[in-house]
C-alpha cells in the first residue's frame, strides 16, 4: 500500500530501487511467525524481571511467580533452588498471616502491634487478643505450645520426599478444593506467591517504620503521613533534620 501510494506520486518513476529496496525491507519487517511462536516470545518477554536482562538458565519460567529474578545467583545449585522455593512460599503465608493480624486489631481500635508485646515483658503478664485474655496466656505456657506446635507441623513436612506435595500438601490444607481444576490451581499459585511477596514487602515496612517511630503502628503511621505528606514521609526517616526544608 505506502509503494503504490509513492507510486502514485511519481516517486516510484524517478526512484525505482528505493522503493523496492524499502518494500522488501518493510514487508520483511512485517513478517509474522506463526502462532506458538509469536505465543512464545510473547511469553518470555514478559517474564523477564527487566527487559533486556538475559534470564539465568536455571529460572525456566516453569515454577509460579517465575520472573528470571535472581541477581546474586542464589540458585544455581538445583538443590538451593528448591529449598528457597520452599522457604519463598512458607515465608510468603506468614507475612500474609502476619500483616492482616498487624492491621486488623489497630483498625479496630484494640491498640498497634507493638503494644500487643508489652504483656509479654511483665512478669506474670497475661496475654489477650482482641481485647480478650488468652487462656492459658503466660509466657512460658505460650512457648511451650508454639514450640510443639510448630515442631511437629514441620517434622511432618520434612518427611514429604515430594517437593511439590511439601509446598502444597492439599487435603485438610485444600478445604475448598482450589486444587481440584489443574488449571485453575496453577493460576492460584501464582497469586498466592505475588500476594505473599506483596505482604513480605509490607511487613518490612511496617518494620522500618516501627524503628523510625518507635512504638507506633502502621495506620498510624499513615495517618501522620497524610496530615502532612510533605514533611512525614522516607526522606523525613532517610534524611536529617537539618537540612530538611
Amino acid at each position: 500500500m505506502a509503494s503504490n501510494a509513492l507510486m502514485s506520486c511519481g516517486i516510484g518513476a524517478v526512484c525505482p530501487s528505493v522503493l523496492s529496496s524499502s518494500k522488501s525491507k518493510f514487508a520483511a519487517a512485517l513478517q509474522l511467525p506463526n502462532a506458538a511462536t509469536s505465543t512464545t516470545s510473547r511469553f518470555s518477554m514478559s517474564a523477564d524481571w527487566m527487559p533486556g536482562q538475559p534470564r539465568p538458565p536455571y529460572l525456566d519460567g516453569s515454577a509460579p511467580g517465575d520472573f528470571g529474578f535472581d541477581p546474586l545467583r542464589l540458585g544455581e545449585v538445583p538443590e538451593n533452588l528448591e529449598r528457597y522455593k520452599e522457604s519463598e512460599l512458607i515465608h510468603c503465608r506468614w507475612a500474609m498471616l502476619a500483616v492482616p493480624g498487624i492491621l486488623v486489631p489497630e483498625a479496630l481500635g484494640l491498640g498497634n502491634w507493638v503494644q500487643a508485646q508489652e504483656w509479654a515483658a511483665i512478669p506474670g503478664g497475661q496475654a489477650t487478643y482482641l481485647g480478650q485474655t488468652v487462656p492459658w496466656g503466660t509466657l512460658p505456657t505460650i512457648l511451650v505450645i508454639e514450640f510443639l506446635a510448630i515442631s511437629f507441623v514441620e517434622h511432618q513436612r520434612s518427611m514429604e520426599k515430594d517437593p511439590e506435595k511439601k509446598k502444597y500438601p492439599g487435603g485438610a490444607f485444600d478445604p475448598l478444593g482450589y486444587s481440584k481444576d489443574p488449571k485453575k490451581f496453577e493460576e492460584y499459585k501464582v497469586k498466592e506467591i505475588k500476594n505473599g511477596r506483596l505482604a513480605l514487602l509490607a511487613f518490612v515496612g511496617i518494620c522500618v517504620q516501627q524503628s523510625a517511630y518507635p512504638g507506633t503502628g502502621p495506620l498510624e503511621n499513615l495517618a501522620t503521613h497524610l496530615a502532612d505528606p510533605w514533611h512525614n514521609n522516607i526522606g523525613d526517616v532517610i534524611i536529617p533534620r537539618s537540612i530538611m526544608p
